[in-house]
């Protein structure tokens, strides 16, 4: 992370003829992760590719803090994914977080802008892979193998299809101060806007709650679109638990999407265990579907992970992951950048019911 000192942001006003605050910083962090990756998804054949963010997303940050007095504080949070293997960046720019906020010690936060669902923030805690890269749990989060979300959203190709469940905008935030004994948490609200929230225009409401101690922790979130398709509600609801043992820390939650009579209910249990300096990351996650009729409810996958992190520094890192999704009746869940599966209906047919395996290994830094 680069922190600019007060003196350079004085001479730099002073150069473009501005006024400058002394309790004003500004900082410029982010991470560059690429790996290679090899996908094999069952008689669709398989695909090698080189990936970014397998391990921590490939971003650049800029963060602004101004110290207003009183314990007041004003501040911008720029976060923009980078696509370290191709170069490339996404649409829109700051596509992880854009905002602006007032935050007081005693009384919290409130924060406006483009910012995480709560229910994903708490999912990635409980996930020892944060949702990233072959293991992640978020693995599920299809709207083409998943009916549940396929019916709240269709089957657009948008890359915004899925932000109710990963990222929102138009958001109004509000959250707890710290301080109140190991319980934080917070309340959100967004304006669609006009709009249809498979195009990202969704009108939502939710929050999270949580308490951490010093091993345990427990949680839940939701959050409810209410501009889904044919206007019905999409419910996305999160609970979970962790406990740090020391020698080794457990996982264990449940995220469940639900939409009309359907619902695709994901349940996690994991492991990380300290080896040496490294780390190393077990997950099993079940994706169970009930819908109107029996043969939906018969699409079930498992998701098996496994993966090791080797600091080389306190900024660079090695790492490997392996998984593999054994899907049930016609599911067609699969591990991402293998052979196409999503939203073609002839290899969906082919391919539903079959397993897709992955391993990937990559290098990481944080600037």
């Amino acid at each position: 992370m680069i922190r600019f000192p007060v003196a350079t942001l004085a001479a730099v006003a002073g150069m473009v003829g501005g006024p400058c605050c002394a309790q004003t910083s500004v900082a410029l962090s982010g991470t560059v992760d690429v790996g290679v990756r090899h996908v094999k998804n069952g008689r669709l054949g398989s695909i090698d590719s080189e990936v970014s963010g397998a391990n921590t997303t490939s971003k650049l940050v800029l963060q602004v803090r101004e110290a207003l007095g009183d314990g007041l504080n004003a501040g911008v949070h720029l976060d923009s994914t980078l696509l370290g293997d191709t170069g490339g960046v996404n649409t829109p720019f700051w596509d992880r977080r854009a905002t602006v906020s007032l935050a007081h010690d005693r009384f919290g936060e409130i924060r406006l802008g483009r910012d995480w669902a709560p229910t994903h923030i708490l999912w990635s805690d409980l996930d020892p892979f944060i949702t990233l890269g072959i293991a992640g749990a978020n693995s599920f989060r299809s709207v083409f193998a998943s009916r549940a979300l396929g019916q709240a959203f269709g089957v657009s190709t948008d890359a915004n299809q899925l932000n109710p469940t990963l990222r929102i905008a138009n958001t109004a935030q509000y959250f707890l101060p710290t301080g109140l004994g190991g319980v934080y948490g917070s309340l959100l609200v967004s304006a669609g806007e006009g709009g249809a929230a498979g195009a990202g225009s969704a009108r939502t409401d939710g929050g999270r709650l949580a308490w951490r101690g010093e091993q345990l922790m427990v949680g839940v979130a939701q959050v409810t679109t209410r501009n889904a398709t044919a206007g019905r509600d999409f419910t996305d609801r999160v609970w979970g638990a962790s406990y740090d043992f020391k020698v080794v820390k457990l996982s264990v939650g449940q995220r469940q999407w639900r939409y009309g009579g359907d619902r695709t209910t994901n349940t996690l249990v994991a492991a990380s265990v300290p080896l040496g300096v490294g780390q190393l990351k077990f997950t099993v996650v079940r994706a169970d579907q009930q819908g109107a009729t029996a043969a939906q409810s018969a699409n079930d996958a498992t998701l098996i992970g496994v993966g090791y992190v080797h600091p080389l520094s306190k900024r660079t890192a090695v790492y490997a992951h392996a998984s593999r999704i054994a899907n049930k009746g016609s599911a067609s869940f699969s591990v991402a950048g293998g052979p196409a599966v999503s939203g073609l209906a002839s290899a969906v047919n082919y391919f539903g019911g079959q397993t897709s395996t992955a391993f990937e290994s990559g290098i990481r830094h944080n600037f």
